[in-house]
């Protein structure tokens, strides 16, 4: 006769329970009569990675590719109770504790019961479900890292939309195959390529999604890394330009910016600039810029804004929540460089001593139509004269190194 502990084991290891573990199990058995939901939801749960550093069931030591092959009476698990039990005794399957529900576990008996079952629909699976990027110094962006989506369903899975839930992870523009219209044959697979640039010394996180036509959608990935901040204080210069046919004013520190522009017929330097961090220093937060398209001049002009101040980007992520680049909404560019918060900000707002306030003024809407423009000025008679000009005079934004 078959043993208690043979019936309720899907692995060869032999586990002695004891009286007290017997009655626990007892009780475990009549918490999981209910019938399986979902042979195709089973499937997925048999090949995904659950638990980040474990292996999925179809790759296990324990079992295998096919649960017909009753590899290691993988059958064994044609009931959730059997399954839930084994989960409970079985040293190599502790690590699944209090990671199925009730549902699941009858999915996954299901499809042990079934797995030739016939199933129409498509199924996402990934390789993981958690990515993690260490340690990467502040205002740089770390090499590539690569989820696999494979469709291990009966039918074509259709990805609809790949979105981040910080802009400080995002997909790379080179690695990755999946795209927000992907369409996946049975067995087909797509990888997805992403890379992580921190804005601050800490440890970061985020979540990649994945939409698509498979149950379970949308599927996602735990994102993780933590921003290092740099041993260097290097600076460098922010530099104006005006481009006198649109009466633009522009600013930027970035160096394939700078060598664009001062090539380029119609920009000149205005001779105003002030000096940012190229790294993240103590006390310093990210610049971030962010960039308008087709928000002036009869839709033919763009214009860029900066800010350190954490309402003002949350406001701007709140206009624009997957970051698209679409004409009129603010696109984060990401962090341009690194400045210091004003103690007191905005009008009669101040810096820090030994730090150099940066004055925004705003031509608006209200005063001038269709042509809105930021400028960004440490000179207080520059300031003053576009405010006297009908310039939105809005103080202290943020404060440089001198």
């Amino acid at each position: 006769m078959t043993s208690f502990s043979d019936r309720v084991r899907l692995c060869i290891t032999r586990i002695r329970v004891s009286r007290a573990a017997v009655a626990g199990l007892s009780a475990l058995l009549l918490a999981f009569t209910a019938h399986a939901q979902s042979t195709a939801n089973g499937k997925t749960l048999y090949n995904t990675v659950l638990v980040a550093g474990e292996k999925s069931c179809s790759n296990g030591a324990c079992h295998g590719p096919d649960p017909s092959m009753n590899q290691n009476k993988i059958k064994n698990g044609t009931s959730a109770a059997h399954i839930a039990s084994t989960i409970n005794t079985n040293l190599d399957m502790l690590f699944l504790q209090g990671v199925l529900t009730t549902s699941q576990l009858n999915d996954l008996a299901a499809y042990i019961t079934n797995p030739n079952s016939t199933n129409t629909a498509p199924i996402a699976t990934l390789s993981s479900t958690i990515m993690g990027f260490g340690q990467v110094t502040v205002g740089t962006t770390s090499a590539a890292q690569t989820v696999t989506l494979k469709n291990t369903g009966a039918s074509a899975l259709q990805v609809s939309a790949l979105t981040m839930s910080s802009s400080e992870f995002a997909l790379a523009t080179a690695g990755g195959t999946c795209t927000a219209t992907t369409t996946l044959a049975v067995a087909a697979s797509c990888t997805i390529a992403i890379t992580f640039s921190p804005t601050a010394a800490s440890v970061r996180s985020g979540t990649l999604s994945i939409a698509h036509n498979a149950v379970g959608s949308p599927s996602t990935v735990s994102l993780a890394g933590t921003g290092v901040a740099s041993t260097s204080s290097t600076t460098t210069v922010m530099v104006e330009y005006y481009y006198a046919a649109l009466d633009y004013y522009f600013i930027t520190s970035r160096a394939g910016d700078i060598t664009a522009l001062d090539a380029a017929s119609g920009w000149a330097r205005t001779g105003k600039s002030f000096n940012v961090y190229t790294t993240q220093q103590i006390g310093t937060v990210g610049l971030n810029r962010y960039y308008f398209d087709q928000i002036a001049v009869h839709n033919t002009r763009g214009s860029h804004f900066y800010t350190v101040v954490q309402a003002e980007k949350d406001a701007l992520a709140s206009l624009n929540v997957a970051n698209a680049q679409t004409p009129r909404l603010p696109y984060n560019e990401g962090v341009d460089s690194y400045a210091f918060a004003p103690v007191v900000e905005g009008v009669g707002g101040a810096c820090a001593a030994g730090q150099v306030p940066v004055f925004r003024i705003f031509r608006g809407q209200a005063r001038f139509p269709d042509n809105p423009n930021h400028r960004f000025t440490t000179d207080t008679a520059v300031y003053n004269s576009f405010v006297a000009l009908g310039w939105d005079g809005e103080g202290v934004k943020f404060c440089t190194p001198s």
